[in-house]
C-alpha cells in the first residue's frame, strides 16, 4: 500500500454533509500540512503503484489542506495520493481551489460507497464502468432539483481530472485500464482575430461532460467579483440601525465596507500601523492597498483605498482602546503596529493575510513539534463575520422587517458603488461619474462599472412599469385589500 507522510498540527474539522449517499465517508480539514515523505511498500498485492518520480519539499507548508477519510474511518489511499501529487505540481498553493477539488472528489468517493462499487471497476460496457454510473446519479441529482446543473458539471469534470492524473503519473498499475473511464472528445472552434485572420481551435474534452446552460445576467443582480446586490438606502439604514448594539469592531469593520467599498479581505487584513498614516488635503486618508503593502486585495490588485476622515478617526481610537490591546497580546503578532487591527477575542484573525501564511511558512518550525507549542492554528476565511450576519444581524432586522432579505458581507460593496455613482452623477454627470466610480472601486475594466449603471436604470424602470400596469389594471381586480382601504383610498 501506499504511505503518506505527514505531520498534522492543530485540529482539523471533519466537514459536515447532507444524506445524499449511504455513506459515512467525510474530510479533514489540515490546518498546518507540512510533507514529510512518501513512501511505497510491497506491491506486489496492490494495484496502486508510486510514480515514477516525487519531488516533495519536506518544508513545504500548506494550510487548510483537505484529506479524505472513508466511510470507515481510513485516509483513502488512491484519493489523497491524487491530491498530493496534484500539490507537488502546483505553482502557487490556493486551499480553497483544493478543498473545491477535494469536495468533488468526496463526493464521488460517497457514491462508490453507496453503491458498492470499486473505483477501478471498468468493464467493457460502457453503461457498467464506475464512471458512467457516476454520471448518471449525477444528471438524477440535477433532474429532482437536488445539486445545479453547473455543480454536477464541475463534479463529472473533477473525477475524469482525477483519473486522467492517475494514469499520467502511474499512480495505479496500466493494466488496471483495460477499458478507459472516459473517451477523450475534442472540439473545434473557428476564432478570428482583431486583424481578420482565422485559425482553429481545439479543446479537449470527454464523452462524460455534462452541459451546463450559461448563466443569463440577471438586471437584479450586479457581476463584481461575484453577483452582488446593493441594499437600498432604507435597506442600509436597518442595517445600520442594527449594528448599534453590536461590539465596536464589527461596527467598524461594516462601515468600512459600507462607506470605502473595500471587500472583506481587504477589511479584514489591515494593520494598525495603515490608520496611523498621514491624511490628505481633505482630512481623508489615501491608502495604498495591494501587492507589497501588506493589506490584501482580490488577485493582488493596487489600488488607494479613500477611507473618510471622520472613519479613520474611529479607527484610530479604536486601535488605541483597552480591549483592542488585549486582543493583540492574545494574537500571532503581539502588540506590534504590523498586527491586525481587528481581532477576535480570543486574538485570532478574521481573514489570514497573505503576509501572515508567509511568516509562518518561513519560520522554520520543526514540523513535529506539538501544536500546543505553536501560537497560530487554521487559516481563516471570514466565516466568523458571514456566521455573524446570519446569527445576529439578519434577526435582529426582522423583529421590524420580517421580509428584510438576506444579505452578504459583499452586498455592501456593491451598496457603495450604487451609493457613489448616484452622488456622482449628480454633480459631475454620466461620463465622469463612471470614470470615478471605477477608479474607487478598483475595477479592471469600465464594463463592470456600467453594470451600476445599468442596475440603476433597471430598477428605476422596473418600479415604473410596475405602477403603471399596476394602477391601470388593479381597478378591475376584485382583491380583499381594496375592501380594507377606506374612501380615500388609505389603508
Amino acid at each position: 500500500m501506499v504511505t503518506l507522510g505527514w505531520v498534522m498540527s492543530g485540529t482539523g474539522g471533519l466537514r459536515k454533509h447532507k444524506v445524499r449517499y449511504d455513506s459515512d465517508a467525510t474530510s479533514l480539514l489540515i490546518p498546518e500540512f507540512r510533507l514529510i515523505n512518501v513512501s511505497f511498500h510491497d506491491l506486489s498485492n496492490t494495484e496502486v503503484i508510486p510514480p515514477h518520480e516525487f519531488t516533495y519539499s519536506p518544508t513545504g507548508y500548506f494550510p487548510n489542506f483537505p484529506v479524505i477519510i472513508q466511510g470507515d474511518g481510513q485516509p483513502w489511499d488512491i484519493g489523497n495520493l491524487y491530491l498530493v501529487n496534484r500539490l507537488s505540481r502546483t505553482v502557487k498553493y490556493e486551499s480553497r481551489s483544493f478543498r473545491t477539488v477535494a469536495g468533488h472528489i468526496l463526493d464521488y468517493r460517497r457514491f462508490l460507497e453507496d453503491e458498492e462499487l470499486d473505483f477501478l471497476y471498468f468493464p467493457e460496457n460502457d453503461l457498467l464502468k464506475v464512471t458512467h454510473q457516476y454520471r448518471r446519479r449525477l444528471v438524477d441529482q440535477i433532474s429532482s432539483g437536488e445539486i445545479k446543473r453547473g455543480t454536477g458539471r464541475a463534479r463529472i469534470n473533477a473525477v475524469v481530472g482525477f483519473y486522467k492524473d492517475i494514469m499520467r503519473f502511474g499512480l495505479v498499475k496500466a493494466e488496471q485500464f483495460a477499458h478507459q473511464p472516459y473517451e477523450t472528445v475534442w472540439k473545434y472552434l473557428s476564432i478570428e482575430s482583431n486583424f481578420g485572420i482565422s485559425r482553429i481551435l481545439a479543446i479537449e474534452s470527454h464523452n462524460l461532460a455534462i452541459k451546463a446552460p450559461k448563466n443569463k445576467a440577471s438586471t437584479e443582480l450586479i457581476n463584481d467579483g461575484g453577483l452582488l446586490r446593493p441594499l437600498t438606502i432604507d435597506q442600509q439604514e436597518k442595517l445600520l440601525f442594527a449594528l448599534l448594539d453590536s461590539s465596536r469592531e464589527y461596527q467598524l469593520m461594516f462601515y468600512m465596507a459600507l462607506f470605502t467599498g473595500a471587500r472583506m479581505q481587504t477589511v479584514c487584513t489591515l494593520q494598525v500601523r495603515h490608520i496611523w498614516a498621514e491624511l490628505d488635503g481633505d482630512g481623508d486618508l489615501r491608502l495604498p492597498i495591494g501587492i507589497g503593502t501588506g493589506v490584501d486585495t482580490k488577485g493582488g490588485t493596487n489600488m488607494t483605498l479613500i477611507i473618510p476622515g471622520w472613519l479613520v478617526y474611529d479607527l484610530r481610537v479604536y486601535s488605541r482602546c483597552a480591549e483592542a490591546v488585549k486582543r493583540r497580546s492574545r494574537s500571532f503578532y503581539g502588540e506590534t503596529d504590523m498586527n491586525y487591527l481587528f481581532l477576535t477575542s480570543a486574538g485570532s484573525e478574521y481573514y489570514t493575510s497573505k503576509m501572515e501564511i508567509s511568516h509562518r511558512k518561513d519560520l522554520n518550525v520543526d514540523p513535529r513539534v506539538s501544536s500546543a507549542d505553536r501560537v497560530y492554528g487554521s487559516i481563516r476565511e471570514g466565516a466568523t463575520i458571514r456566521q455573524f450576519i446570519t446569527d445576529t444581524v439578519l434577526p435582529r432586522i426582522r423583529v421590524d422587517d420580517p421580509e428584510y432579505l438576506k444579505f452578504r458581507y459583499h452586498d455592501l460593496r456593491a451598496s457603495f458603488g450604487m451609493n457613489l455613482l448616484d452622488a456622482e452623477i449628480e454633480s459631475r454627470g454620466v461620463t465622469q461619474a463612471l470614470e470615478y466610480v471605477q477608479q474607487r472601486m478598483g475595477h479592471s475594466s469600465k464594463d463592470i462599472t456600467l453594470q451600476y449603471l445599468n442596475y440603476r436604470t433597471n430598477m428605476k424602470k422596473k418600479v415604473k412599469v410596475q405602477s403603471e400596469f399596476e394602477r391601470r389594471l388593479f381597478k378591475y381586480v376584485n382583491t380583499n385589500f381594496q375592501l380594507a382601504r377606506g374612501d380615500d383610498g388609505q389603508a
